[in-house]
């Protein structure tokens, strides 16, 4: 039996890898809320870890403004390294750590195509989001037993409105053209396929302390928008608001992939399609405006 702490497990990565672990009955997984344990306090933090003595912390949680109104931006950065270093601080209480890195740790200010773990310490961060995450990754890498998985792009059910292709298939739902402000290439990865990596890390022997989780595919917007016409069988078309070229966002996924034996199982046309399933079956019912 190991045992798994899980933070983060009402946000849109926690509630869809946790479902994947709860599959496997060698899991004993422990998900407390933000009222049952406040991760900015390294008191309790502490305090829990040592009591509990878990073999994997999977660090999901992270301050997120645009969705829970207690979460401050101007606090962005001092809450997400605070509720970080409260576990790497303490990280001889548990076996090892696993957290979700970003991209935007690599600095967003310049095209990121297909980019490398061997250059992710190339340039710091202007954003206080990107800054945080770039801390923590140079923590992690001098660090014993704590990993950074890193996200680009990430995309399944219950992802929030702003983002790209769940703005796309609402669009349609709501009979109105696909805007997209500048066109781009992103790195996309179905959570589903997340999960997948999620899980392989925390039973194997990682040999380095970071990765890029990504499909290693950069797809540009105006694309994907595509896809989701096609596969909605729409035709209210795509409109850019300006000509401009926003800058690219993408990842090599070699390290990963050769390390684990595995590569992504959803495609982008394949996740896009579960992806309006979904979002069909929950029009209505979270917010979003009633067909």
């Amino acid at each position: 039996m190991k045992k798994i702490l899980l933070t983060g497990s009402t946000g849109f990565i926690g509630s869809n890898v946790l479902p994947v672990l709860q599959k496997n009955a060698m899991y004993e997984i422990k998900t407390p809320a933000r009222t049952d344990l406040n991760l900015k306090s390294e008191r309790e933090v502490s305090s829990y870890l040592e009591r509990e003595r878990f073999d994997v912390v999977v660090h999901f949680a992270n301050p997120t403004p645009a969705k829970n109104p207690v979460d401050l931006y101007e606090n962005l950065l001092e809450d997400s390294l605070r509720i970080f270093l409260n576990f790497y601080n303490h990280s001889d209480l548990f076996g090892k750590m696993i957290y979700t890195g970003s991209g935007a740790e690599y600095g967003k200010t310049r095209d990121l195509d297909l980019i490398t773990e061997e250059r992710c310490f190339s340039m710091i961060p202007e954003d206080p989001y990107g800054l945080g995450k770039y801390v923590m990754n140079r923590l992690a890498c001098q660090s014993r037993n704590v990993f950074n998985f890193r996200i680009f792009a990430c995309f399944g059910p219950n992802d929030m409105e702003s983002k790209f292709i769940t703005h796309c298939i609402r669009s349609v739902l709501r009979n109105q053209t696909i805007t997209i402000r500048k066109d781009c290439e992103f790195d996309y990865i179905h959570v589903f396929d997340f999960a997948r990596y999620i899980e392989w890390g925390i039973n194997a022997e990682l040999k380095h302390h970071d990765y890029n989780v990504t499909s290693g595919i950069a797809t540009h917007l105006t694309d994907i928008a595509r896809l989701v016409l096609e596969e909605m069988h729409s035709e209210l078309g795509i409109r850019l608001l300006s000509d401009e070229h926003n800058t690219n966002y993408s990842a090599n996924n070699r390290r990963i992939v050769e390390e684990s034996g595995i590569r992504p199982m959803y495609s982008l046309r394949e996740g896009i399609r579960m992806q309006i399933e979904w979002e069909r079956a929950h029009w209505g019912k979270q917010g979003t405006d009633v067909m």
